[in-house]
């Protein structure tokens, strides 16, 4: 019963949802508070038609890892390293939740963010074109996958739907 409890309360310390000034840094491309944010240049883009398990992966480099997308048979997923963690297992950052989105990587804004010990991949996009004029280009789709420490759990995906200011 004890090593339930400890497993439980690991599994929820883990899957808590991003702070406030990270979803804002996310959102807005920029450092907030105690929210540090750093662009992922994607500028130069790799790809992989058989990455793990047969994925097809685009893929960027931060801090010596491979990071991306990865696509097969509509079970997308965001790459961090070899973890492939499936868009549809994201949390969501709202009530109600909004439903997760698939998105052109080449078009997504990327990014990590540290705050504190935590960090956070973070991908900020506007909805493959529905966004590029009129009223709808102000809203975006985020990802925000925590990046586990060496050894530690999986990383946890969050997904939310925001206006930029």
């Amino acid at each position: 019963m004890a090593a339930l409890s400890v497993t439980v309360m690991t599994a929820c310390a883990h899957a808590a949802k991003p702070s406030a000034e990270v979803v804002h840094a996310c959102l807005q491309g920029e450092s907030r508070g105690h929210a540090t944010w750093t662009a992922i240049a994607t500028n130069e883009v790799g790809s992989d038609d058989d990455f793990r398990g047969g994925y097809k992966a685009t893929l960027f480099t931060a801090n010596g890892r491979d990071v991306g997308y990865a696509e097969k048979d509509g079970r997308d997923g965001l790459i961090w390293g070899r973890t492939i963690v499936p868009l549809k297992r994201a949390v969501p950052l709202d009530q109600p939740p909004e439903t997760p989105s698939t998105f052109t990587p080449m078009l997504a804004d990327w990014s990590t963010i540290q705050q504190g010990s935590q960090r956070f991949l973070c991908v900020n996009f506007n909805f493959d074109g529905l966004g590029r004029s009129g009223s709808f280009q102000k809203v975006h789709g985020l990802y925000l996958m925590s990046i586990p420490q060496r050894g530690k759990s999986k990383p946890a995906l969050f997904y939310g739907v925001r206006r930029t200011e």
